[in-house]
């Protein structure tokens, strides 16, 4: 079990949500930061709210069914943390290292049916692929997922390399590879019972006419900036990208042949300060 959490929560439905936990046997405990506004330790798990207006909850290592509970009730009130399933089959497509100067990027694709998406929700938790990690961390994200293949839960994957950015126009590469990955999928599922969710990175108009047609036979069809935030199957596409970018930046640092004076390259980012060394 992983830990959970919502955001956007207001003062209210917060303080709602802190007399239920302490009516059903949990403490209020002392905060140990300024950003908190309340902890209260819930069986094994400790429920933190922040005064940004996120609620965050520790994973329960006994795995209380208590938690579950309370997690359930928490989305009962506030609504889930993901846009729930509205058809059989659900499609996510997102991409990491598309802005970073070191390195792959990598599409994906992330297909499962609807009955799995409440275990997926769980395993994947607070996971923020907008935070650095270590190679590890994603690692053990995506072994735990692909645990679900036998469940539904299909994959598909392809890395961009640099000298192709420098060659072609990235985004009509991301148009062309996206439009293979979702006929992949669709050799085994119809296309009216899929949901298919798409990260807005600037598509061209060959992918949104794929697009158009594949809503003309009945698919539901969302393209938004920050898919991850609003729905799973985009939030999963982005956490298998990260791994899978994750293992060349790793190869890469660890390759004395891309070292200056014993200085790896970092994470690629633009931003890094060891990228920029």
């Amino acid at each position: 079990m992983s830990g959970r959490t919502w955001k956007n929560v207001d003062t209210d439905k917060a303080e709602e949500i802190k007399k239920y936990l302490l009516e059903k046997g949990g403490t209020e405990v002392e905060v140990k930061n300024f950003p908190e506004a309340w902890r209260v330790k819930f069986s094994d798990s400790t429920f933190t709210y922040y005064k940004k207006g996120t609620i965050y909850s520790t994973p329960s290592v006994s795995l209380d069914p208590e938690v579950n509970k309370a997690w359930e009730y928490i989305d009962s009130f506030i609504g889930p943390s993901y846009v729930l399933p509205t058809k059989d089959f659900l499609i996510g497509l997102d991409e990491t290292g598309k802005g970073e100067v070191i390195g792959h990027t990598v599409l994906t694709g992330a297909f499962f049916p609807k009955e799995i998406f409440r275990k997926l929700d769980l395993l994947v938790g607070p996971a923020d692929t907008k935070k650095r990690h270590k190679f590890e961390y994603w690692d053990d994200l995506f072994r735990k997922l692909d645990s679900f293949r036998s469940s539904g839960l299909d994959i598909k994957e392809e890395k961009i390399p640099p000298w192709h950015v420098d060659r072609y126009n990235l985004n009509k590469i991301m148009d062309v590879t996206y439009q293979r990955i979702l006929s992949i999928f669709f050799r085994n599922v119809e296309i009216s019972r899929c949901r298919i969710v798409l990260d807005n990175y600037g598509l061209g108009l060959t992918l949104s006419r794929f697009l158009n047609f594949l809503k003309k036979q009945g698919a539901e069809i969302t393209v938004t900036h920050n898919a991850e935030d609003s729905y799973l199957e985009a939030k999963i596409a982005s956490l298998i990208s990260k791994r899978t970018r994750e293992i060349v930046m790793k190869r890469i640092n660890e390759n004395s042949e891309f070292k200056i004076n014993g200085l790896s390259v970092g994470s690629g980012n633009a931003g890094d300060i060891q990228t920029i060394n």
